[in-house]
């Protein structure tokens, strides 16, 4: 008799050191969270003039014309053809979606212009997220921050449907956003090589 119950207790307390640890691995995670918030916080409030100041330019520039976009957009990105294009659907917001894909695998791209009265407000959260620091991680994925040939980026990583999304805001003007579908992580720095995005800035 007490070899069984000695094994069951084994078993119980096997399974609350497990559910203790993850419960102290969560919390840790969410106090790391909340002081990275924090921090986010107070580095936008700190910046908020700054970044007023350059809405306000922002929105004496005119956006690109539908020929520029066109002129820029690549035909191709990891081998994968261009499939779909829209172009400055939107009155008074210059911006380029594309599509590319084979099969399964795809590429999504949205640029967004900054210039102009309703340029200048679309970008605004990118121009916010900018000045953030992300490095959290979840049992269903990860947002980070990090640089590719000096730009700064925000990676999030879904484990859920294995994709990845990546914004930024280019050139202090430029929200860009890709998002991918069976695609590797390390062809996630070729894509925004591939896109050549200096070229916006010489029109």
């Amino acid at each position: 008799m007490k070899k069984p119950i000695l094994f069951m207790l084994t078993c119980i307390s096997l399974i609350l050191l497990s559910t203790c640890k993850k419960v102290t691995n969560d919390l840790k995670n969410e106090i790391e969270i909340t002081q990275s918030t924090i921090n986010n916080a107070a580095k936008v409030a700190k910046e908020a003039p700054k970044t007023q100041d350059k809405m306000e330019k922002l929105k004496e520039l005119p956006h690109l014309t539908k020929v520029q976009f066109e002129s820029w957009l690549p035909k191709t990105l990891l081998d994968l053809p261009l499939s779909s294009s829209s172009i400055n659907m939107l009155p008074g917001v210059g911006s380029c979606g594309s599509n590319y894909n084979i099969g399964n695998k795809r590429i999504r791209v949205m640029i967004i212009d900054g210039a102009g009265e309703r340029g200048a407000s679309a970008v605004g959260t990118y121009m916010f997220s900018s000045q953030m620091d992300y490095d959290e991680e979840t049992s269903y994925g990860y947002i980070k921050s990090r640089f590719v040939d000096g730009m700064k980026l925000k990676e999030t990583y879904s484990k859920g449907n294995d994709k990845y999304n990546i914004s930024m805001f280019y050139a202090e003007r430029f929200a860009v956003d890709v998002e991918t579908q069976e695609v590797k992580h390390e062809d996630i720095d070729k894509i925004i090589k591939e896109l050549k995005l200096q070229q916006l800035t010489n029109f």
